[in-house]
């Protein structure tokens, strides 16, 4: 008989709370490793004895928020663009209706269709490739 693997039968909740208990013992387990203090020079500043932890963290999270506010104005933009092609989508199409400016243009262009919906001059005449 096949046993199915206990986390099979985990909720997603669960799983993300085993997910996130696994992340923080790692994590203390390189804060305990990375525990060194440094000195960091930025321009006229000078931080002694910083846990190199911290630094990489606060490098981390700040490299994170830069990122976050440099791509927020793309993200506002197409999700305008989204919602505009969401209501143009839920409004009703345009019918052929007589006196509309579809049944105009049909009735202009009703003479010599082609395929691809446009007039062509002959061909023989004004080819490239006649000579």
């Amino acid at each position: 008989m096949f046993h199915y693997p206990f986390f099979v039968f985990l909720s997603v909740m669960q799983a993300i709370i085993i997910i996130l208990l696994i992340l923080a013992i790692l994590l203390v387990i390189f804060t305990l490793q990375n525990s060194v203090g440094i000195s960091i020079t930025v321009f006229f500043w000078k931080i002694t004895d910083a846990p190199l932890v911290l630094v990489l963290l606060v490098c981390i999270v700040s490299g994170y928020l830069l990122s976050t506010f440099y791509l927020l104005p793309k993200i506002w933009k197409l999700k305008k663009e989204l919602n505009r092609i969401k209501k143009q989508r839920s409004e009703p199409k345009i019918t052929n209706k007589p006196g509309t400016l579809i049944d105009d243009l049909d009735s202009i262009d009703s003479g010599n269709k082609d395929p691809e919906g446009m007039r062509l001059e002959d061909e023989e005449e004004s080819s490239f490739f006649t000579d």
